[in-house]
């Protein structure tokens, strides 16, 4: 028997699990929601500082990798994304960020009707509950998603921040309001001392308690059902067996921007010489699915400082850690209650720039290499330590994202082009140098043994740059997959819908135009808020 619905989700990541909550609220339609992964009620999801356990275990992240990437000296970058519901909001770093409000000024100008800063404002207002705000105009009260700052303000952390004021950025005491640069603490998407999900948010307080939402976890979509030009329903690999769900009204995208592509692709739906190649039957022609794809290339420098107070001091002491996991157990606050990252900045590369476009932030641990994949040593050094690391918030390199074969099973060929672009290199470059400016500064200095991470002997512009295209790795924001605008190479169009086909939308990070913020989770969030709007302004 075929399972009717509808609205069938496809996908229950950040946005996913908005749609799914909005779109079966009023009761009036019947929701699937359909997710690959499985259970997020772990311990490791719960607590904070549990994402360093969660990385690189294939349980909790779908373990995917870049192609060769040329510029980074043929590095294949570890690309972890949430297997779980939730998605990736149940595996990110829960750092809570907007964005830049021009950023969206733009996405609207270039012909993105409604997509404007005014526009989502109300969005970001209605998915918060900001607690510690006192800024009605910007900041909302009583959202599914909460916003907190973390509860861990060590010293080393406040000396980064007296040093950023020091080399002139100014303090910034809430980033979210109304100017999103400056110097600033953080803030997650917390709720006492537990990560606070899409899941919990918008998932953990309907599921079972409404008759029309459906949940489907370890359901595999492999792809769209179509009649004509319209979109039907998915076929779903589960439990070993594949089967059809049908949608009366509309299939709505949700999987991110690896899997939405990827799942249009599948369906027939892309460039046709890539379709063709694969054997796959050109339903529709759209020859942007999979382009313009972007993410942000994280490098880092590395200290070993005077303070026992990181994240490396409780892993290599089992007294500590011992000590401060019967703390967060009890009190729900310590280390372990807040991820390593405690405060960041962001600044402009040079003085002209229309607003900032470098993110430098410290976290509260040193190592090698970030992922145990990857690495030959220890999770951390053996030693107290922090970084710095640092991204361009607005990076010009483009990639893309393909089918490798018909097999739903097979992970896309995913070609990021990190560095392609020389202005990326260069925003790099100045990042570095200011980061080292930071740590020169006799605030954060007086804190600091020695630079282990790349050393001081590596000052050379062209050192340094080897240094980054050695060992940069992502921020996990990949975006712009199935872009939205009105060209010929974008997907959707400013209602979301995939242009030329009937029924079926799109709604996911991956329909930014641009990045919008140094981190992309909060507004993938509020893209599920407004498309959910979008859905409902269309049901009728």
């Amino acid at each position: 028997m075929t399972e009717t619905f509808d609205y069938i989700v496809v996908g229950a990541g950040s946005a996913g699990c908005v749609v799914a909550n909005r779109l079966s609220e009023s009761g009036k339609y019947s929701v699937a929601l359909v997710e690959a992964g499985n259970s997020d009620k772990k311990f490791w999801v719960n607590m904070p500082l549990g994402i360093g356990q969660m990385l690189t275990n294939p349980n909790f992240a779908w373990q995917y990798h870049t192609e060769a990437e040329t510029a980074l000296q043929g590095q294949s970058i570890y690309w972890p994304r949430g297997r779980m519901l939730g998605g990736s909001s149940s595996l990110n770093g829960m750092i809570y960020v907007r964005g830049e409000p021009k950023r969206y000024d733009e996405w609207r100008d270039a012909g993105n009707t409604g997509w404007g800063w005014s526009d989502m404002l109300p969005y970001f207002k209605k998915l918060e509950d900001a607690p510690n705000s006192t800024d009605p105009a910007y900041r909302g009260r009583g959202g599914p998603l909460t916003c907190t700052y973390g509860t861990c303000r060590d010293p080393v952390s406040r000396a980064f921040i007296e040093a950023c004021k020091g080399v002139g950025i100014p303090y910034n005491e809430d980033y979210n309001g109304a100017k999103a640069d400056g110097v600033a603490w953080i803030q997650f998407n917390i709720r006492n001392g537990k990560r606070w999900s899409a899941a919990r948010a918008y998932i953990d307080p309907i599921v079972g308690k409404r008759a029309n939402f459906t949940l489907m976890m370890g359901a595999s979509c492999d792809r769209i059902t179509f009649e004509g030009k319209r979109a039907t329903g998915i076929e779903v690999f589960q439990n070993g067996e594949t089967r059809t769900l049908k949608a009366r009204k509309e299939v709505i995208l949700s999987a991110g921007p690896i899997i939405s592509p990827k799942l249009l692709e599948l369906s027939g739906i892309g460039d046709p010489t890539i379709l063709k190649q694969h054997g796959i039957e050109v339903r529709h022609a759209l020859p942007g699915v999979g382009e313009h794809l972007q993410d942000h290339l994280q490098t880092r420098i590395n200290y070993r400082i005077n303070k026992a107070v990181t994240v490396n001091d409780l892993l290599n002491s089992k007294v500590r850690g011992a000590t401060e996991l019967l703390k967060y157990l009890a009190t729900r606050r310590g280390l372990m209650a807040t991820p390593s990252a405690t405060a960041h900045a962001m600044v402009k590369s040079y003085e002209a720039a229309p607003y900032a476009d470098l993110k430098l932030q410290i976290t509260m641990y040193s190592a090698e290499d970030r992922y145990l994949d990857k690495s030959k040593s220890a999770l951390t050094d053996p030693f107290s330590g922090i970084g710095l690391g640092q991204f361009h918030i607005y990076p010009e390199s483009r990639g893309s994202l393909h089918i490798k074969s018909p097999d739903p099973r097979e992970n896309p060929k995913m070609v990021a082009n990190y560095f392609s672009a020389q202005g990326d290199i260069e925003t790099a470059l100045i990042s570095m140098r200011k980061m080292r400016d930071l740590a020169r500064h006799p605030a954060l200095a007086e804190h600091i043994v020695g630079e282990t991470l790349p050393g001081m002997d590596m000052q050379s512009d062209d050192e340094i740059i080897d240094y980054m295209k050695r060992t940069g790795q992502t921020s996990w924001h990949p975006i712009s997959t199935c872009r939205m605008g009105t060209g010929p190479t974008d997907v959707v169009d400013p209602t979301l819908k995939v242009k030329g086909l009937e029924g079926l939308r799109v709604i996911d990070s991956s329909i930014m135009p641009s990045m919008p913020a140094t981190n992309t989770n909060i507004p993938t969030i509020a893209i599920g808020e407004k498309g959910s709007d979008l859905v409902l302004a269309d049901a009728g």
